[in-house]
């Protein structure tokens, strides 16, 4: 039996030592040139990285939890990826493990695993010296940038992949966010076929994009959760937030399990990207009054009034010229340049990290996408902020809509979609035609209740847009079924609450509020100016109304797209949110941000109309028969979008 090689260090003692070393002198990989320390605790090890000391070699950490070994990951100084990224990401997707540290870590630390028998010792020590020869010989350990996690109860081995965390202490190496890596020069985008407005397509990589961000112990995505809603199939897929235990969701309905299951992890890791800076590292601080020259007048993306502000307990401040701010930088489309936009609106989740940060308005993850290129996240949250918008825009001005007429349709898909919609929700669907003064299909489907059962929501709304009309449609019929069904779920057993909201907007306070107040058919009549123009457009006509859409590249569209806000005055801002857990998958994440338009907020109390002109402005262009001259004449009640 040979000697264990002398480069490899072993640190630790116990069965596993014992083990590891016995394995290491059976190897045959000639590992003489090889330096590295395996680092083995037959109890918990809160650091088995630092326990190696300050070296400059790789780290194989083995450390026993209850119930399991755990080998790896490979930790190697200067390489994304370590022991600390796997704990960040274990940590944020079982929540418990802190507290159980917290409580139980002398104990834990001091006890071996009675599990931990010297068969299950063998195991771990001959998959330790498998890394080991795949580290020797070149090859691909197991441990890199994953770990393996053997069951003591029948030494069933899972390998868990690890992303690395940008934000990791111990090896997350952040770029600085400046104004140079914000500037955007659009390329071309070739389409795959005429029809497309995604590059790749999803579907084929659902295995790929599954496994690489979705894992039960260390995934960016735990799991995901699927249902039936609406007679559509639906999935969840909950995102743990950093400092905070609370979480986000990205959530699918589409017409497979699999097509829903997909969207949602896609969902949830946009809203990775637009959470938390985890791409870039800020670093401007200062007051507009010092940064003016490339900073956005904060009013321009619609604060709240002085009054509002003064309310005891409101979480916001108001803007002056002199407060300080973290800003980022984005790149602007009409001054072709990069500017500077505050953090907490580019990140809307910024605030749990740096909770001395002053935050000027509520804000949610409105214009943020996910695409394969920064150019296809750009077309995407431009027109989520379109949507929005125009949906705000009839909502606060009343505006009284032109039906779309679904007949005109060459899709099939739309009038099937809504005949099954009405057939199994026994509701009248209706889609309404919001397209502001751009011109990019926008529109509003309602549903609503053909029963006098008061047990069912009276009226479900949802909106939709692209620059085809016919999937701007699709998009909201598609998100009106599962709401439906999620609303009628809940509705009966919050009647009473609900009837309290009817009364007393102030108490709608979630988003959820905002669709189960209109399931109170008391409040039905707040809807009605919808549906008084007696108009009515075809789909044609809102195509020959929207942008010409490039049969070749995608760019094209997205940059006549763009230009249509340049036309009517208003600039594009696009701050790039991508991560490397995103890059690593070929994603880019934007947030676009068109200032004077309206901002969607949930909520009642949070909702932002000062300083927003375009209020006043948009309807009387538009050829309104009443359009609000001043803020008293805004529609005053919460607005229905899911």
């Amino acid at each position: 039996m040979r000697e264990p090689l002398p480069s490899v260090r072993v640190v630790g003692d116990g069965v596993l030592r014992t083990a590891v070393d016995a394995a290491l002198r059976k190897s045959e990989s000639p590992a003489a040139d090889l330096p590295a320390v395996v680092v083995v605790s037959d109890a918990w090890e809160p650091d088995p990285v630092a326990r190696a000391g300050a070296l400059s070699v790789p780290v194989l950490p083995i450390g026993t939890e209850p119930g399991h070994v755990v080998i790896g990951p490979l930790t190697t100084p200067g390489t994304p990826g370590c022991w600390t990224c796997a704990e960040l990401r274990r940590d944020r997707n079982h929540p418990g493990r802190a507290a159980v540290r917290a409580r139980h870590g002398d104990a834990l630390a001091s006890r071996p695993f009675s599990a931990l028998n010297g068969f299950a010792a063998d195991a771990v020590g001959a998959l330790a010296a498998a890394e080991i020869a795949a580290l020797s010989d070149g090859g691909a350990p197991r441990t890199r940038g994953a770990f393996l996690r053997v069951a003591l109860a029948d030494l069933t081995v899972r390998t868990h992949r690890v992303l690395a965390d940008p934000l990791c202490p111990r090896c997350g190496v952040l770029p600085d966010d400046t104004a140079e890596r914000a500037t955007i020069v659009p390329e071309p985008r070739p389409k795959p076929h005429p029809g497309a407005f995604r590059l790749r397509s999803a579907g084929h990589e659902h295995r790929s994009l599954l496994g690489h961000f979705v894992d039960p112990e260390s995934g960016l995505i735990a799991e995901v959760r699927t249902g039936d809603e609406g007679g559509l199939p639906v999935a969840r897929a909950p995102l743990a937030m950093r400092g905070t235990t609370a979480e986000e969701a990205g959530w699918g309905r589409s017409d497979t399990y699999r097509a829903s299951e997909l969207t949602a992890v896609l969902e949830a890791v946009e809203r990775w990207g637009g959470l938390q800076a985890g791409g870039r590292r800020t670093t401007v601080r200062g007051s507009y009054r010092a940064l003016r020259e490339d900073a956005v007048h904060p009013p321009s993306l619609g604060l709240y009034g002085a009054e509002r502000y003064a309310e005891p307990g409101f979480p916001f401040v108001p803007f002056h010229e002199d407060l300080e701010l973290r800003w980022v930088w984005a790149h602007s489309f009409a001054g072709g340049r990069p500017v500077l936009v505050p953090e907490t609106y580019a990140y809307y989740g910024a605030h749990v990290l740096y909770r001395d940060e002053p935050r000027l308005a509520y804000e949610i993850s409105n214009g943020c996408a996910l695409g394969s290129c920064r150019e296809e996240a750009i077309l995407y949250g431009l027109l989520e902020v379109a949507e929005r918008d125009a949906f705000l825009m009839a909502w606060y001005a009343r505006r009284p809509l032109p039906r779309v007429d679904l007949a005109s349709a060459a899709d099939p898909r739309v009038r099937l979609l809504a005949a099954h919609l009405e057939e199994e929700t026994d509701r009248t669907v209706t889609v309404l035609d919001t397209t502001v003064e751009q011109g990019i299909p926008c529109v509003w489907a309602i549903a609503v209740d053909r029963t006098d059962d008061p047990g069912r929501a009276r009226a479900l709304c949802a909106g939709g847009s692209h620059i085809d009309p016919e999937r701007a449609v699709l998009n909201a019929l598609c998100e009106l079924g599962p709401i439906l069904a999620s609303v009628d779920r809940a509705y009966p057993g919050q009647r009473a609450r609900v009837s309290e909201m009817a009364e007393d907007s102030g108490l709608v306070r979630t988003m959820g509020d905002h669709s189960l107040l209109y399931a109170d058919a008391s409040v039905f009549s707040r809807l009605e100016f919808l549906f008084a123009s007696g108009r009515s457009v075809t789909l044609p006509a809102m195509v020959r109304r929207s942008v010409p859409v490039s049969p070749t590249d995608l760019t094209e569209d997205v940059l006549r797209t763009v230009g249509r806000y340049l036309d009517t005055g208003l600039d594009v801002l696009v701050v790039d949110q991508t991560t490397p857990e995103q890059e690593g998958a070929g994603l880019s994440c934007v947030k676009v941000i068109v200032p004077g338009t309206l901002p969607m907020t949930f909520g009642h109390g949070m909702r932002r109309v000062e300083g927003l002109p375009r209020l006043f402005d948009v309807p009387r262009r538009l050829g309104d028969p009443a359009p609000p001259s001043s803020g008293e004449d805004l529609n005053p009640f919460p607005h229905p979008f899911p």
